[in-house]
């Protein structure tokens, strides 16, 4: 699929209601009030679903699509948990990213197809495997907040801030450097633009855990990732 960008835009999508849900229903941890939502908000949600099914994204800025693409992953994750999916189990993660879908941008889309085959070819950023979440606990934390052109660039420095240095996704120690698996699943991603992982990681790590990465000469280790549910506590579906 090829994605036309020209400026000025013509096909601005408003993500107002996603923004308000994910103010109303996601804490700072980035936990999700499932349950919450879908009992109290699932007509707003639904509408802005529809927007999406609707949207036309010929016409969009670089920063509109990309935007549009990583909001609309996270809202087909969460109508997918709405639906008594989840990333728990390894055929759970199949139904759940390769077969469960819902229309977007007048098409049919599965999770991993907006993944695959339009946010990571078309925009070569891997700034965005910090901001799709796929509703499991090692996920980057679901932002507070829709992802909007006029200051995307912010949020993703943020992202990729946030996640690279939450020592529950990633620990750096003298003389050992633990990472999130997505480093290992996605390492080209990584490596295209900054020559090897452990330089896109420098790009974000925190001052005081510079040092470590650039003394560090070792191999990398990777963390095992918990797929549990990314529910605030009594908040999953039932």
């Amino acid at each position: 699929m090829t994605l036309s960008f020209v400026q000025p835009s013509v096909a601005t999508i408003d993500h107002g209601l996603w923004d308000a849900l994910l103010h109303r229903h996601v804490d700072q941890n980035g936990r999700v009030a499932y349950r919450d939502w879908k009992a109290r908000d699932l007509v707003p949600f639904e509408a802005y679903l529809k927007m999406l099914a609707e949207a036309k994204i010929e016409g969009m800025s670089e920063a509109e699509a990309k935007a549009f693409w990583i909001n609309a992953y996270n809202a087909v994750i969460i109508q997918g948990v709405f639906n008594n999916y989840t990333a728990e189990g390894i055929i759970s993660r199949k139904r759940l990213f390769s077969w469960y879908s819902l229309v977007v941008a007048g098409k049919k889309r599965t999770p991993d197809e907006i993944e695959h085959q339009i946010l990571r070819p078309q925009f070569r950023d891997p700034r965005i495997h910090f901001t799709i979440v796929c509703a499991s606990t090692s996920c980057p934390k679901l932002r507070s907040e829709a992802y909007v052109a006029e200051c995307l660039e912010q949020q993703l420095d943020d992202a990729a801030r946030g996640f690279i240095n939450d020592p529950q996704r990633n620990r750096f120690e003298v003389g050992s450097v633990a990472v999130s698996p997505i480093f290992q699943w996605f390492a080209q991603d990584f490596t295209d633009q900054a020559g090897t992982v452990p330089k896109f990681l420098l790009r974000y790590i925190a001052e005081e855990k510079k040092a470590i990465l650039e003394s560090f000469t070792g191999e990398l280790q990777y963390l095992e990732y918990n797929w549990k549910l990314n529910a605030q506590d009594g908040q999953r579906v039932s």
